[in-house]
């Protein structure tokens, strides 16, 4: 089914408020979801949830939230023994912990990629990922051609690193293109990088007692320092806030470095001929994974409904349905999704994260891991200090310091 004909009636009618009512009286007919994304994302979810109702009689109902409000709304709710059943969230509270459902079972059975199913110390899953979303790169072939620079289109041709940038800067040479490659201000992306290279970006010591680094990730970021200084990338990206996408999509950009998530804007509007392609890498194919989770409360009004709703929504057949309309990368093992718009690309970053080193998903599922054991979590000072370093205002000994410092504060014990 097409997303852009789903009738606003379905939408309507099944995001019903729950902020009057909360979710008690135990109904054993009725199962509580909290959402919140897009209104592809939405609908989706509420067409599963009339689905299931046809299917099993029982109602869901699917409570869009806003981002900003979620995990306000959900702690309050859990806090009043008021929680909802199951809820679609992008990462997991400390108040949450002692109420999660163990979904262990639902993972193993569905096949969910082992790197981002989130794991409490005991090994329990207490969330299961909903969708992933990866980095990976987008080319402007119109650029491409026009200067006769080849590009990969099998596994079987993809490109070091200096191979692509060599090709960047012929392209340079021969078009009116006004830099080489964007790349996103996150450090999301840059770990991509660093992976590419070897590295294992910032990781626990043998002994857990502090985080450390590698030479190959020091590497990468000088590399990356080197790009933005010889004019490949631009700068002000990363130290001035230029905005990357708007860049490459003015079609003036060869190459951008960013991810999945842009699939559904590039297919509806760029007006020249695009790709992703595989990235290129020195010494491991790597992408950089992130995504969004569901969670089930014991304490909602119906856990037991909550529960059965998961498993049903995790069934290959459903959870495919469930991927086709929201436009998700597949978070199951072995799921093949047929997208509306956009198949090309969506079949090359599910082939990247096949093919990716495990480092791939390790750092989004150990942040939320340890984000719900309590830990307070990264303040940023990784992607601050690399700023930094363009600038030419510290070394890179003084942004794995600072990056090393914020790890230990944020996911070590005091």
């Amino acid at each position: 089914m097409n997303k852009k004909f789903i009738l606003p009636m379905l939408i309507a009618g099944s995001f019903l408020s729950l902020a009057a009512c909360g979710n008690s009286g135990g109904d054993s007919d009725t199962v509580t979801l909290y959402v919140s994304g897009d209104v592809s994302e939405g609908s989706a979810y509420a067409q599963m949830a009339e689905k299931y109702e046809e299917e099993t009689g029982v109602h869901v109902e699917v409570t869009d939230v806003p981002y900003a409000d979620l995990t306000t709304k959900i702690s309050t709710a859990v806090q009043s023994d008021d929680a909802p059943d199951v809820a679609r969230v992008s990462g997991v509270v400390p108040d949450w912990a002692d109420y999660l459902m163990d979904l262990s079972d639902v993972a193993e059975s569905a096949k969910t990629i082992e790197s981002i199913t989130i794991k409490n110390e005991e090994g329990v899953v207490k969330a299961i990922p909903t969708d992933i979303t990866a980095v990976g790169m987008f080319i402007n072939t119109e650029l491409y051609d026009e200067a006769g620079v080849s590009y990969p289109t099998s596994e079987d041709d993809i490109w070091t690193w200096d191979e692509f940038v060599a090709g960047l800067e012929e392209i340079m040479d021969k078009t009116d293109a006004r830099f080489g490659l964007v790349m996103d201000a996150s450090d999301h992306r840059l770990r991509a990088f660093t992976y590419q290279f070897g590295g294992k970006d910032f990781f626990l010591n043998e002994d857990e007692t502090s985080y450390m680094t590698d030479e190959e990730t020091i590497e990468a970021i000088e590399y990356f320092k080197e790009l933005n200084n010889n004019g490949i990338m631009p700068k002000s990206v990363w130290t001035a806030g230029e905005d990357a996408s708007a860049m490459f999509k003015s079609g003036q950009i060869p190459a951008y470095m960013s991810g999945s998530w842009q699939i559904k804007d590039f297919s509806e509007n760029i007006d020249f001929e695009w790709k992703a392609v595989y990235m290129p890498y020195e010494e491991v194919r790597a992408t950089n994974m992130g995504g969004n989770f569901m969670v089930g409360f014991e304490n909602g009004a119906n856990p037991e409904g909550g529960r059965a709703f998961i498993e049903w929504l995790y069934q290959p057949e459903n959870y495919t349905q469930l991927a086709t309309y929201a436009g998700y990368l597949p978070a199951l093992e072995g799921v093949s999704v047929e997208y509306d718009s956009g198949q090309e690309a969506y079949d090359i970053y599910i082939n990247e994260i096949t093919a990716a080193d495990e480092v791939s998903g390790k750092q989004t599922s150990d942040g939320v891991s340890r984000t719900m054991r309590g830990y307070t979590g990264l303040t940023g000072a990784y992607r601050d200090s690399v700023v930094q370093y363009l600038n030419d205002e510290i070394e890179i000994d003084t942004v794995i310091e600072n990056t090393i410092e914020d790890y230990n504060n944020g996911y070590l014990e005091k």
